[in-house]
């Protein structure tokens, strides 16, 4: 089995996903709390008692989502010797 080095591109987007993860718990939080939302009643308990698995699920959707929008890929080389340079 061969492992794949992780690129800076993928440190640095999994780096965006988990700061906006960590802002949209918090953010659903203070907006959520004190009111009567259905949802909120339901899930808020467990997001109180587990933050980090709550911004580890949120980051891995926005991670999916971004590798679906914005996929990898492979920079184009350009074929040597197809191209000459202008005098």
């Amino acid at each position: 089995m061969e492992l794949k080095q992780v690129g800076g591109d993928q440190v640095s987007r999994l780096a965006v996903c988990a700061v906006v993860a960590v802002a949209v718990v918090y953010g659903v939080e203070k907006l959520c709390e004190g009111k009567h939302y259905p949802l909120w009643e339901k899930y808020g308990p467990w997001l109180g008692e587990n933050k980090v698995q709550a911004i580890a699920v949120v980051a891995a959707v926005l991670y999916g989502t971004s590798l679906a929008l914005w996929p990898e890929g492979k920079p184009v080389e350009k074929p040597e010797g197809e191209y000459e340079a202008c005098p």
